[in-house]
């Protein structure tokens, strides 16, 4: 009795593991479909295959690239995981910050204690094969130098600056060959040769810091690869990054708290699901077929091999292997193993189909296999790597069907629809069409696959069929599905191919840790209007664009119920800043000016046309003395519905960036679409007014001197600079050109030229002469210099390239959580939280040009958010803290005030008036009414090209003073984006900046007449 209750418990155990893995191997969804019967022998392959069916065959993706961007490495199995490596080592992990060197025969160890890792710096190796008198040798790439080391240096290539004190790194070697890695200053290398092999990486450890170096193949630069450097450094974080590093082999990491570690001496007991895959393997009967599915031997071998011949013929069919074919087909461990096989195989092919929304139909799939085609079963899910066959989510198209599994040596597949009536019929289909009976084609197949994981672009097709007959038969060509996933993937599934074999691989508790259950969370606005209640937003919170950033439904991942809903307790009441009338009108605007170039008179829409393909559009308006944020909208993302939910979800999984979950007033997607343009100049005059702090001959050029004297500081220097001309440098091939060809005389004041007027004006050969001039790393040359200079840590750059130092001042180059100090301080945020806005990056500058391309803002991407925050640090002299959570659970948030931004003021805040007054954005506010808002405004507009020059993103920023209309008591600021226009942005996004404003008189004037 005792004896069977001890061997339940442990059955029971061992499902629920089973159970728990079987969820960490697939998609959160499932779709039960009926059970299809195949002919003998094939039975057994398509009944096992229905459990991965009905247990979703969906990819999980973890944001594997976000990862490692931050330099995070999950949670594992504590010290076990080092095993492999050291076992029976005994190690300490302590409390204080440092570095930590042990070496166990030919081993090392390597704890990092309260050390975080900074962002990954990539060096295409192929810049540094410049030396034409040594072909194949590589440049030396210095790592963690200062600029006074290499302003001493002739020329260096790809020198990455340290912030802080750390050795010298130097690293050079042959292209496809291991990199020789030297430094100067007390450092370990751990290993037996400071060598880092491609495909391979090494650490150089100091006191205080460490220095991670992977060499790695790279389709960019084939002959060379590229190489990943990562600093270590000081950080308040209580765990240690603690690697086993073999004499030979990959590392093996793990993340400890302080304590004491004993690693086991041996490997935990292999589980019955992987002993009795490694027999299977063992005996061939379970193998990678050549069309690369994995095969495993049926149940009734025995007695179809007793009818002839079959493929499992070279099996040596004793009582052991029918004993193993009898626990694969009839236990609970055979169960798991047939259904990470059927998963494995699910994610080798994919064909899939689907209707126009509202249409449906009647589906059969079959497979062929040699002379005959067998049943399928079909799924409504779909895989999450498909979602990287599209660069944007599909529209007006109804969920995916799909053939949920594939016979091991299955090939083509036949489907078959039944139809009524002869009405057209549109089909988007990923696979190939081969032939078509029962309809003709009305045109040719159109090719739909626009996604980073396209082979061609008619991996996806879209098909026009004009019936025949009641049932249309489609012969098609399956994709390779495998080809979608990306290497990170294979780190959630048993399966995996090692050296072209079938290999099993353990999973860490962290893969399959269920998820901790959402408080329940209610949300208002500023005022205390219902934006989310009962698990959905308010109608009105979706009128106002609200959706995606609240959430379109329960549970999204990163919308502001779900941050929330992470905090402990069962139930959390929150006020966002947003004023839902404003929000309103904001979304309005956008929709009507920006996505349609109407006319909106504050109600209704007039003279709008079609929204052009892919357009989008954002704006923010904040309170600079607060940092609350009134009203942040955007336009042009996919609609996201109930209906198509799990495909948005996919989306939002593979690309988070890109994902239609995203609000575009908070987050870009990091592409060339997102660049500010001329907008980005109010920076790079505060850079300079940084710069003439130390150059009082730039001081001067900022206060405007005359045409004459401009030129002659220009030649004294060697620059092919001049007023009269409209490119820079005047003789170079890569240039710089001024809007519409000017020169800049024109734009001279009383026949000088200074900060003001080239804000006004937006003059950019002179932003890109006068940033080159502000740049220590030119050396004050001319030509030449150290332009490609990268930082090795956040900061590295600010003494050297002042333009940079302050945009880093204003908030670029950071996640900008906008929790107003409401969340806890170890709050776990995730990259992609709605309470947290993307950061502004801007791009490597490698060359004179890119500096010059960054001075006017090109080469980079910002939201409507950070730069509304760039307008109003101006108004405000100071940095904007922002934030979008006003109260939580009672407790109103706290604004603080960002650093002064310490440098004049004067003379930007001349140019940003006069952009209103006189300049680009004039045309914009010269409205009657707008006349008290046009006196108070100061703004920048900007125009960034995209592709051929013929669209562009166009932005408006700006700040308006307080009391510049009646009960308006702080100052505000805002920014408007438009991709994709055809116009400027005093034209396209001004005018939105100007309708938002407008309705926010018009609130005020109601609230003051009530």
């Amino acid at each position: 009795m005792i004896g069977t209750l001890v061997e339940a418990v442990a059955a029971g155990r061992t499902r629920r593991r089973r159970a728990r893995n079987l969820r960490a191997g697939t998609g959160p969804h499932a779709a039960t479909q009926p059970r299809a019967r195949g002919p003998a022998p094939l039975r057994w392959l398509t009944a096992g295959c229905v459990l991965l069916a009905a247990a979703g065959a969906a990819l999980i993706v973890v944001h594997a690239r976000w990862l490692a961007a931050a330099g995070e490495t999950p949670a594992g199995d504590g010290a076990a995981r080092l095993t492999a490596v050291l076992p029976g080592v005994a190690f300490t992990v302590p409390a204080s910050p440092g570095v930590t060197v042990q070496t166990h025969a030919g081993a090392a160890l390597l704890i990092l204690s309260g050390m975080r890792a900074g962002p990954v710096q990539r060096v295409d190796l192929c810049d540094q094969l410049a030396d034409r008198t040594r072909p194949g040798r590589l440049l030396p790439l210095r790592i963690g130098w200062t600029f006074a080391d290499v302003a001493a240096l002739a020329a260096p290539r790809n020198v990455l600056l340290a912030e802080t004190p750390m050795p010298r790194v130097r690293v050079d070697g042959r292209a496809g060959s291991p990199l020789d890695v030297r430094w100067d200053g007390q450092a370990q290398w751990l290993g037996a040769t400071a060598r880092v092999a491609p495909g391979g990486e090494g650490w150089l450890a100091w006191r205080d810091g460490a220095l991670r170096l992977r060499h790695r193949a790279s389709g960019a630069c084939p002959a060379a690869g590229e190489l990943l450097v990562q600093r270590y450094g000081p950080a308040p974080t209580a765990r240690a990054l603690v690697v086993a590093m073999p004499a030979q082999g990959s590392p093996v990491e793990a993340l400890l708290a302080p304590g004491d570690y004993r690693v086991p001496s041996a490997p935990a007991a292999t589980l019955e699901d992987e002993q009795l895959f490694d027999q299977l393997q063992a005996r061939g009967l379970v193998r990678l077929g050549a069309n690369g599915l994995a095969e495993l031997a049926p149940p009734d071998l025995a007695a179809w091999r007793a009818a002839g011949k079959t493929p499992w013929d070279g099996v040596h069919l004793d009582g052991d292997a029918l004993r193993l074919l009898e626990r694969l087909y009839r236990r609970a461990d055979g169960d798991f193993v047939r259904a990470q096989v059927c998963i494995f195989n699910a994610e080798r092919r994919l064909l899939a189909w689907r209707l126009p929304a509202g249409v449906t139909a009647a589906w059969r799939a079959e497979v062929a296999q040699g002379a005959a085609t067998v049943p399928v079963p079909l799924a409504d899910d779909m895989p999450t790597a498909s979602a990287r066959l599209f660069a944007r989510l599909p529209q007006g198209w109804a969920a995916w069907q799909r053939v949920g599994a594939w016979p091991a040596d299955g090939g083509m597949a036949r489907l078959r629809l039944t139809v009524s009536g002869g009405a057209r019929i549109r089909l988007m289909l990923a696979g190939r069409l081969r032939h078509v009976t029962g309809a003709r084609l009305h045109a040719d197949p159109q090719p739909g696959c626009d996604g980073r994981a396209c082979g061609a672009p008619d991996d996806v097709q879209v098909l026009d069929l004009l019936p025949e007959a009641g049932e249309i038969v489609l012969d098609v060509a399956p994709l390779a599905l495998d080809a979608l996933a990306t290497p990170g993937d294979a780190r959630y599934r048993h399966l995996v191919v090692r050296d072209g074999r079938l290999a099993w691989q353990a999973l860490g508790p962290a893969t399959s840790r269920p998820s901790a259950p959402q408080a329940d969370v209610v949300l208002a606005d500023r005022d205390g209007v219902p934006l989310w209640r009962d698990g959905a937003p308010t109608d009105a919170a979706r009128a106002a664009g609200l959706a995606t950033m609240l959430g379109v439904r329960a549970g999204q991942p990163g919308s502001v119920a779900a941050v929330l809903g992470r905090l402990p307790g069962d139930r959390h009441a929150a006020r966002l800043t947003l004023d839902l009338r404003l929000q309103a009108a904001a979304q309005a605007a956008l929709d009507c000016i920006a996505m349609r170039r109407g006319h909106w008179d504050g109600r209704t829409c007039s003279g709008a046309g079609p929204v052009p393909a892919g357009r989008q559009a954002g704006v923010v308006l904040l309170d600079t003395e607060t940092g609350a944020i009134l009203a942040a909208a955007g336009a042009g993302l996919p609609a996201v519905t109930n209906e198509n939910w799990r495909e948005a979800r996919d989306f939002d999984r593979v690309d988070p960036a890109a994902s239609p979950l995203r609000l575009p007033a908070l987050q870009h997607d990091g592409g060339a679409e997102r660049a500010p343009g001329s907008t980005f100049k109010v920076v790079s005059a505060l850079g300079l007014e940084l710069a003439a702090q130390s150059d009082r001959q730039l001081d001067a050029l900022l206060d405007g001197l005359p045409l004459a004297g401009i030129n002659a500081v220009a030649h004294a220097r060697g620059y092919a600079f001049r007023t009269d001309a409209p490119v820079y440098p005047v003789d170079g091939r890569a240039r710089i050109t001024n809007f519409r060809d000017q020169g800049l005389d024109r734009r001279a004041q009383d026949g000088r030229l200074g900060l003001a007027q080239a804000l006004t004006y937006s003059l950019n050969t002179w932003f890109a002469w006068t940033g080159e001039m502000s740049d220590r790393s030119l050396l004050g040359r001319p030509d030449g210099g150290v332009p490609d200079l990268q930082p090795l840590e956040p900061g590295a750059l600010d003494p050297v390239r002042p333009i940079v130092a302050m945009a880093r001042r204003l908030g670029f180059g950071q996640a900008l959580r906008l929790d107003g100090g409401l969340l806890p301080a170890d709050f776990d945020w995730s990259a992609w939280d709605a309470l947290q806005a993307a950061p502004a990056a801007i791009d490597p500058v490698h060359t004179r040009h890119e500096l010059r391309q960054m001075a006017i803002g090109l080469r980079m991407q910002a939201t409507p958010l950070q730069m509304a925050l760039v307008a109003g640090a101006v108004g405000q002299g100071r940095a904007i803290v922002p934030h979008l959570l006003g109260e939580l659970d009672g407790k109103p948030a706290t604004p603080s005030n960002g650093p002064a931004l310490g440098v004049r003021l004067d003379r930007v805040r001349a140019g940003m008036k006069g952009v209103v007054d006189v300049g680009t954005a004039s045309g914009a506010f010269r409205a009657p009414a707008l006349a008290g808002i046009r006196r108070g405004l100061s703004g920048k507009t900007g125009t960034a090209p995209v592709g051929d020059g013929s669209l562009a993103t166009v932005w408006f920023t700006g700040w308006l003073e307080p009391r510049s209309m009646p009960g308006q008591e702080h100052r505000l600021a805002v920014a408007v984006f438009v991709s994709r226009s055809e116009a400027t942005g005093g034209e396209h996004a001004a005018p939105v900046a100007a309708a938002v404003l407008g309705a926010l008189a018009d609130k005020l004037q109601t609230k003051g007449a009530n």
